[in-house]
């Protein structure tokens, strides 16, 4: 997927400070890039290390050096976790017994970290020495969809660098020509939070729809707190993130684009508000592996109550 966003990517600011550290020979020894897009993730670091590898001017995708990390078959570029999906202190081990051995090919020897917002406590006090004294030649991008469960001691030792999500026009110009059915694009976007990866998903697996009905039913047509079981048992481990997600974009909605169909339902604005701050939380939650059930039934009684307590004021 990578060729799908590369010209978003390569307009952000992010992509454009680690590109001026390169032209100046100032570049940091490890970044954290923050994106939301989970899905996107590593393709969009594999545009960050061939920019740093690339043999021409940033991420050519010609190259020899950008052809192989996009393969993930570059001498000098190595992908964590090597196995699943969580960083494990077998990566770091890793990882650290290879930033002694001197480039091969490049100047620079590159590490990259996937998903970082799961990796394990002991991994990221493993990789701390190397963060604060890194050997010379190397350079450690570390990907993650939110920097939650990073510890200050590693967010304290790395440059901070965030791919803020993309607008509806930017995400539509880039994926209306692979994509092509309008409606089915334009209610996928809506969904989307932003992010392209969530957007191509909702395109392609059509659950997002399902989802969005249920997000909708849970806002307009539920009552009480009796009815919260009801609900509750549709919500899983599986489909929780989307469910949180989805709800935010249609509280958003609510709050920015139909205020109308807010007031016919009984949601003041700051009742909207509140809700939205309360999805975020939860989100917060959900990646400190927080139990799906309370999630669930906190999310629900949280609606209801906000939504009657403003009624009230």
């Amino acid at each position: 997927m990578t060729g799908i966003a590369e010209k978003l990517i390569k307009n952000t600011n992010a992509f454009k400070i680690i590109c001026g550290d390169k032209k100046r020979g100032e570049l940091g020894h490890a970044y954290l890039i923050v994106c939301s897009d989970g899905v996107m993730l590593k393709d969009y670091l594999k545009l960050f290390a061939s920019l740093i590898a690339c043999e021409n001017d940033g991420a050519c995708g010609v190259c020899r050096p950008c052809r192989l990390i996009e393969k993930e078959a570059y001498a000098d570029c190595d992908f964590y976790p090597k196995e699943g999906d969580k960083i494990k202190t077998a990566d770091i081990d890793d990882l650290v017994s290879k930033t002694i051995i001197k480039p091969i090919e490049n100047d620079v020897r590159l590490f990259v970290l996937v998903g970082a917002e799961n990796m394990t406590a002991e991994a990221q006090n493993k990789i701390l020495k190397t963060l604060e004294e890194p050997p010379k030649n190397v350079c450690i991008l570390i990907g993650a969809a939110s920097d939650n469960t990073l510890l200050p001691t590693v967010k304290s030792r790395v440059k901070r660098l965030d791919i803020p999500p993309f607008s509806d026009g930017e995400i539509r110009r880039t994926l209306e020509k692979d994509y092509p059915d309008k409606r089915k694009l334009d209610a996928a976007i809506a969904l989307g939070g932003g992010r392209i990866g969530s957007v191509i998903k909702a395109y392609t697996e059509g659950n997002a729809e399902k989802m969005q009905n249920f997000c909708r039913e849970v806002l307009f047509s539920m009552r009480s707190s009796k009815e919260v079981p009801q609900y509750s048992c549709k919500i899983n481990k599986d489909n929780l993130k989307d469910f949180i997600s989805i709800l935010k974009s249609e509280v958003a909605n609510l709050l920015i684009k139909d205020k109308e169909k807010a007031e016919e339902n009984g949601y003041a604005t700051g009742a909207l508000i509140a809700i939205s701050d309360m999805l975020s939380e939860k989100e917060r939650a959900v990646y400190f592996n927080a139990n799906t059930v309370m999630v669930a039934d906190s999310i629900l009684l949280a609606i209801l109550g906000e939504k009657y307590r403003w009624q009230k004021l």
